[in-house]
């Protein structure tokens, strides 16, 4: 009897989920296909997910279709943090004349060093892996240093996956965004009748903002939330921040909303509506979180010292993907790797742009290139 372990948050499950189960059932001959929603696991502690029951409720109806597939709720059951070679030795005294394969994606692939007793996992089951579009990935030599460490190889799934994931869904869904193309018509159904990963005042400030804008902050939410995990952020603040961060960019300063907002300097033109999307956010909207609200403040100018939050929504707004500049490549892979070298580098790169187009450079932005240049080695 061959069976299958696909683990995951599935947060929320998505088409690709269901496509690589199927892949998986045709390509292994699986008699049995597991799927095993995780309570916690290792290595998103901290990001307030959905509701285990309505991650379980989403996968059975996601993979319902699929004959031979199960979902089992034994890591939600055993509650606290999931370890995948605690689910392999269950499932094993429960199956114990069962082959058993480990479904993971690309991205878990180059993580599986580092997970709990990766060589107990191994001598229970073999390890088959899926490319997903988008993800780099050198085969042969992930091949040689997985064999370097374990003695054993790692099956290729012979497919491979589109550019879909979790994150991009909670985003889209935040936004109001369609869905359809990511995420099956029950599972849909669901998250609007439960509001799942909504985030308060975002599709009302989409309202203030022309079809480019918007189309502009959700690409911004999309690169930020990418790195909330690894930059240990609160998703949900993330996505507000973004979401609301060009909120009161075609706002007229005589507008209702914004009765009250003044500054005790002169700001250029260009910079002006960070410092009135961040009193409308607080004023309209009602944001208290002080983070948020200077996420939203310092969006385009920077300044010193900035917290995780601003710089991640700062550079996420240069660097998106709808963007494009000499130099942005560069950029890109430093957001990925150090923000505050990224933050120095984007600094520099903006100030040249704005001197060589005879721009007024906002000393603000002068104070937070120079703090960077100066705890660059610290």
């Amino acid at each position: 009897m061959k069976i299958a372990i696909f683990g995951g948050s599935f947060d929320p499950v998505h088409a690709e989920h269901v496509n690589l189960v199927r892949a998986a059932a045709e390509k292994l001959g699986t008699d049995k296909i597991i799927v095993v929603p995780a309570f916690v696991p290792p290595h998103k502690q901290g990001r307030n997910m959905a509701p285990a029951q309505d991650r379980l409720n989403m996968a059975k109806l996601a993979f319902a279709g699929i004959r031979g597939c199960e979902v089992s709720a034994y890591e939600l059951n055993a509650g606290g943090t999931s370890y995948t070679c605690r689910t392999i030795e269950y499932f094993r005294g429960k199956y114990p004349d069962a082959q058993f394969y480990l479904l993971v994606g690309a991205d878990m692939l180059k993580d599986f060093y580092s997970w709990r007793e990766p060589e107990q996992i191994l001598g229970q089951c073999e390890l088959v892996a899926c490319r997903r579009e988008g993800e780099e990935l050198n085969v042969r030599a992930e091949q040689i240093r997985f064999f370097a460490k374990f003695r054993k190889r790692f099956q290729l799934l012979e497919y491979w996956g589109r550019n879909v994931s979790s994150t991009k869904a909670r985003v889209l869904c935040a936004f109001g965004e369609d869905v359809k193309p990511y995420l099956l018509a029950d599972v849909i159904e669901y998250i609007e009748a439960r509001e799942l990963y909504r985030v308060e005042h975002v599709k009302a400030a989409l309202r203030y903002m022309k079809p480019a804008r918007r189309k502009h902050s959700v690409r911004v939410a999309l690169m930020a939330a990418g790195v909330a995990a690894k930059y240990k952020l609160n998703e949900h603040d993330v996505i507000q921040a973004c979401g609301l961060h060009d909120a009161a960019k075609n706002l007229e300063l005589t507008a209702p909303e914004l009765a009250g907002f003044s500054l005790a300097e002169e700001v250029p033109a260009p910079v002006l509506h960070q410092y009135t999307g961040a009193y409308l956010a607080e004023h309209t909207f009602g944001i208290q979180n002080e983070d948020v609200l200077n996420a939203i403040r310092y969006h385009t100018s920077g300044r010193p010292n900035m917290s995780t939050l601003e710089k991640v929504v700062f550079l996420s707004d240069m660097l998106e993907e709808g963007r494009d500049f000499p130099g942005i490549a560069k950029l890109r892979k430093l957001y990925y790797e150090n923000l505050d070298e990224c933050m120095f580098y984007s600094l520099k790169c903006e100030l040249k742009h704005l001197k060589k187009s005879k721009q007024t450079i906002y000393p603000l932005t002068g104070r937070a290139f120079e703090y960077y240049k100066e705890n660059r080695s610290k």
